[in-house]
């Protein structure tokens, strides 16, 4: 294990009807917030109403915002941040999923500065301008997935130049989060899915490309992922079921918190591929995770038999019976895949829309440029280079 630090100052309200907090807890942070929203289920389920009704309880105003896309806009962050400029605010609300979220850490830079979000942003360009002052933050997750709700980075796109990246500051850190699993219960079927694999991604990675001898790392990861693959088709079969959505909902805040990274050094090769697959194609995030995730599976296991075979036998109950660790880890990326399957994320690029592969190459270059070592290749147990990434690209559009 590595030396680090672990710091997460959120504080965290955790519970079903929790959401009645929320004018109590932006009181003590502010007087005028906006809140960052999307386009459609907030709204169309009444939670930003409830919001509101609760913030004006409390004698505290609130401007609305809901033009987030799924995969946040640079551009659209800096209009918001406009609006709260404009506002006087001096709280941000994200409400919604990932993209909500991590829009409203953007807004909170963007409010209280005089150029373009996009300057703060690490995009393997010029240095990324330093976050030296930022609005405080509240989350209100809607969905169970990214974990922006206890994390301090967000996730940014740049639709003009097709680039995805990560803005990050510990003064991103929100400040509180509500975090209510009934807000999830209306959440469809195929984002429910989505959600879940992205936790999943979150700690997987980290178990496979992080550093060795991390034992309690390597128990929360496995814990966590067991939980999602408990709780995931109970929540598909029955999405009223509160207590399946409460343990995927502390599944999310847990498994990106740091901690279950800290002292890995860990590398992201799936995200950062799947950025730059969403970042050009614009599909969700965890269908894009899904879709990559067996594949960088199976180009990875070879380079770290025994840490896949553990995973096999400690996730999937995967016997021994004299095979080899090579042997072991296959059977364990194939009970990987008959997961995925069992919750409709079993995917190949075709099956989510994009039949076009003109874009593979300035893909990988974006990935490598973004998310590489020296630009040269993505940290991993068997690092991917440009015709590495190539070939996976290739595998899955046919």
């Amino acid at each position: 294990m590595q030396n680090f630090v672990f710091y997460l100052p959120t504080r965290i309200i955790f519970g079903a009807g929790t959401i009645d907090k929320v004018g109590t807890e932006a009181k003590a942070l502010g007087r005028r917030a906006i809140i960052i929203t999307g386009k459609r289920s907030a709204s169309a389920f009444g939670i930003i109403n409830r919001v509101t009704d609760y913030l004006e309880r409390e004698g505290v105003a609130a401007v609305v915002f809901d033009k987030i896309e799924p995969n946040p806009r640079c551009r659209t962050i800096d209009a918001a941040g406009e609006l709260a400029r404009q506002n006087k605010c001096d709280l941000v609300i994200g409400l919604g999923g990932g993209s909500a979220m991590d829009a409203a850490k953007g807004v909170a830079v963007a409010a209280l500065e005089a150029r373009p979000l996009w300057d703060f942003v690490h995009h393997g360009g010029m240095p990324a301008k330093p976050i030296t002052r930022a609005l405080p933050i509240m989350e209100i997750p809607t969905l169970a997935a990214t974990g922006s709700e206890a994390d301090a980075g967000g996730v940014i796109s740049n639709w003009e130049t097709h680039e995805k990246a990560v803005l990050g500051s510990p003064l991103l850190f929100p400040k509180v989060s509500i975090i209510d699993p009934e807000l999830t219960l209306t959440v469809p079927a195929d984002y429910t899915a989505d959600g879940g694999i992205d936790i999943i991604c979150h700690v997987i990675e980290g178990f496979f490309a992080g550093a060795d001898n991390t034992p309690i790392q390597d128990r929360f990861a496995i814990g966590v992922i067991k939980t999602v693959m408990e709780n995931l088709p109970i929540s598909l079969r029955e999405p009223r079921n509160i207590d399946a959505r409460a343990n995927l909902s502390w599944a999310s805040a847990v498994a990106l918190s740091g901690m279950i990274g800290s002292g890995r050094d860990q590398a992201f090769p799936i995200h950062a591929l799947e950025h730059s697959l969403s970042g050009h194609y614009d599909i969700s995030h965890g269908r894009g995770l899904a879709l990559l995730m067996p594949a960088i599976m199976e180009y990875s296991y070879k380079s770290r038999p025994a840490k896949y075979a553990m995973l096999a036998e400690e996730l999937f109950d995967i016997h021994r019976d004299g095979r080899s660790d090579e042997e072991l880890a296959l059977a364990g990326i194939e009970a990987m895949k008959r997961f995925l399957a069992s919750v409709g994320r079993l995917l190949t690029l075709k099956e989510i829309g994009i039949t076009d592969n003109s874009r593979f190459e300035a893909m990988a270059d974006d990935a490598l440029r973004i998310y590489g070592v020296k630009g040269e290749y993505l940290g991993n147990p068997k690092p991917l280079y440009k015709q590495d990434i190539l070939t996976i690209f290739g595998n899955l559009a046919e």
